[in-house]
């Protein structure tokens, strides 16, 4: 009797982690390397949680409020090469410049009330100039978009 038992413990194990296992799927690096578009299309929305997202992407460079009272974890990707100098005193320092023309890629998790990755935003140049996923997971399925509204449209 024990042995079945220790086999249907072992099955249910197995069957509850291939289940969970399959609910969460890892949201794609922030690199230089992916392009903006992709990133945004592939981002699974409404189940990555602040611990997950942390785990993830690492801690944010900063966080934020946002305009619809929303929290934002800021994270920056590319535009900054590090530089160490020396002074005088032997003492090293490592900056981390920007060199001329280079655009920093921002992404910015915007989490619901319940902790909860509700979109993503995207930005390149500045404020204003960006995608979010939502925009671009809508286009990708054609739904909720306007004329003129979405990816390659000016």
């Amino acid at each position: 009797m024990k042995p079945v038992l220790n086999v249907l413990l072992t099955l249910t194990m197995v069957a509850a982690t291939v289940t969970l296992a399959g609910q969460q799927t890892m949201p794609p690096s922030f690199s230089e390397q992916n392009e903006p578009e992709t990133v945004l299309r592939a981002y699974p929305l409404g189940v990555t949680t602040k611990q997950a997202a942390f785990s993830h992407h690492g801690k944010a460079l900063r966080t934020l409020i946002l305009p619809n009272g929303k929290e934002g974890w800021v994270y920056e990707m590319g535009g900054k090469q590090a530089q160490t100098y020396q002074h005088p005193t032997r003492e090293k320092h490592t900056v981390y410049e920007a060199e001329p023309g280079n655009g920093v890629r921002t992404y910015t998790l915007v989490f619901d009330d319940k902790g909860v990755v509700i979109d993503v935003l995207y930005n390149e140049q500045g404020r204003h100039d960006g995608l979010t996923a939502l925009q671009v997971q809508r286009k990708v399925r054609g739904d909720g978009t306007r004329k003129g509204e979405g990816l390659g449209v000016k």
